[in-house]
Formats: structure tokens, sequence, C-alpha cells
């Protein structure tokens, strides 16, 4: 019997599995916006090394888990799923190291709804501008997770990044994802002008990511835990690439890198934006081009 694939389980691993682990890469959001205001944003996770130490754990017994004898767990009471979601079992395949093709797939987010679901949904125009994709290259259990948003003008990709922040209040459709961290003021959200060559951006959030991770963000962190913290996250990057319709002419940002092929990027290590909470907001000025 064919199943179809899980939207609860896509979504907890392209969002929950992501903010909680993510410390093993980089958080890197592409933005590519037209003359006329449209675009696409593609927020993109390294999960590769995360990816390879959940499968390092893979086929542990509890001796090596670290049980006693007081603790061992009554797995005669435990029910075992031995049905392996379709997702998993594809991601499982792909970054097998003896898989020798390179995979990259992107499906819409009605595309993976159960019937039940889509059904249900009020705002399947929203809905089918949010996409996942899956990428990782041959022979390796590397794997990139992809968030995907199609926009026809800077308050639609507002809308769209609302609508998918309301996704955590229903019930029918993330029952078991619990908070997601991530949400709607994370992303790159603009304002813009095009014929006056204005982009301006609103800070980008990431202090409810930094609450799910248990980190305060200021000075309380013992040096402990910021040694785990470090450990975890210390080689990690938050990226931001934006390409502009037109020559850049200024950004306000001054660690902003201006490109000769109209391209602004912006470059943070993971735990000092985590900390301080948000990368505040900005403008480029750009030349339309005519």
């Amino acid at each position: 019997m064919n199943r179809p694939f899980s939207f609860l389980t896509l979504s907890n691993i392209s969002i929950i599995s992501v903010v909680f682990l993510t410390g093993c890469g980089d958080i890197i959001q592409d933005l590519k916006i037209n003359p006329n205001g449209s675009g696409t944003l593609e927020t993109s996770f390294d999960v590769g090394d995360l990816m390879s130490m959940a499968k390092g754990f893979e086929g542990m017994g509890t001796d090596e888990i670290g049980f006693t004898d007081d603790t061992i767990p009554d797995t005669a009471s435990i029910k075992v799923d031995t049905i392996k979601d379709p997702m998993q079992a594809l991601i499982d395949k792909i970054t097998d190291p003896s898989y020798n093709k390179d995979f990259d797939t992107t499906m819409t987010f009605l595309s993976i709804m159960p019937d039940s679901v889509r059904k249900k949904e009020t705002r399947p125009d929203l809905a089918e501008k949010l996409s996942i994709r899956l990428t990782s290259p041959a022979n390796s259990a590397d794997l990139t997770i992809g968030l995907i948003v199609k926009f026809d003008s800077p308050q639609h990709l507002k809308e769209i990044m609302s609508y998918m922040e309301s996704l955590d209040e229903k019930p029918e459709l993330m029952a078991s994802a619990g908070p997601v961290g991530l949400q709607s003021n994370s992303f790159l959200i603009f304002e813009a002008d095009m014929k006056a060559g204005l982009l301006k951006f609103d800070s980008i959030k990431y202090g409810d990511m930094a609450m799910e991770l248990g980190m305060p963000q200021d000075s309380a962190m013992g040096s402990e835990d910021m040694g785990m913290m470090e450990m975890m996250f210390g080689n990690s990057k938050i990226k931001s690439i934006i390409h502009v319709p037109g020559e850049v002419v200024s950004c306000s940002n001054p660690d902003a890198i201006l490109t000769k092929d109209n391209k602004v990027m912006l470059e943070y290590e993971f735990l000092d934006v985590i900390q301080k909470g948000a990368i505040p907001g900005f403008t480029i000025q750009f030349k339309p081009t005519k």
C-alpha cells in the first residue's frame, strides 16, 4: 500500500530538527528580487553533520547508551512502529554514503499534505507558494533542507510567511511539532519602492530561536554552557544573500558586502546573532534596471 509523504514529518524535519540542532551547519537566506517586486526566497539549512551524528547512534544498545540495571526501559510495554515514514526512508536512502546519485528535489506543501488535510486547507493559494527542497550529493551523508517561498510582491511575501507561522497554531497540521522557533520575522521581510530603487528590510529576529535552544540573550550564560554551545554551534554562520534588480549603490548595514553582480551579502557568526537576538534592519539603494 502506498502511503503519502507525511506533512507533519516534513514540518518536523525542515523546521523543528533544524532549529534545535543545526549548529552543525549554516543557515542561508537567498533572496532574488525581480524588477516588478516579485521574487523567490530560499532559506536553506545544512544538516549534513547532524545526519552523520544521528547515523552514528543507530544500532546502539542499552550498554552503549549507558542504562543501568535500574534504568533499562521496559521494552515489553513499549509499542514499536515498524513502518518507517516514507520521508524518513527517503532521507535515509539519499544520505547513505553508498547511494551513488546526486539528489535534488522540490515538493510543494500542497503536494505533501494528506488529502484529509488538503481538503480542510483554507488558504491553498498561500500553501502552493511554499515548497520544501532536499539536496544531497552522491556518496555522501550531507543533506541540505530548503524552504522556498515564491511571492508576487513584498506584501505577498509577508502574507505567506505569516501563513506559515500560523501553521504552528493548527493542531491538525502540527499536532506533534511543538514550538518551531522560527517565526515570520526570522526571515528577510522587506518593503520596496522599485521605481525609486529603495529596499527597506525589517530586523531579522532570532530571539525565539534562542529561547528554544535555552540560550539567554545576555551575559547570564555560564562558562560550561557557553563551552557546550561553542562546541555545537561554533563553526556555524547565518548568511543573507540579496539579488538586487539593478546596480547596488549603497547599503546602510556596515557589515554588508556589495558585489559587482548586483548582490548584497551579509554573514554573521551563528552564536553572536542568537545571543543578540536580531540582525538590525537596513536599507539598500540601487539603480533600477530600465
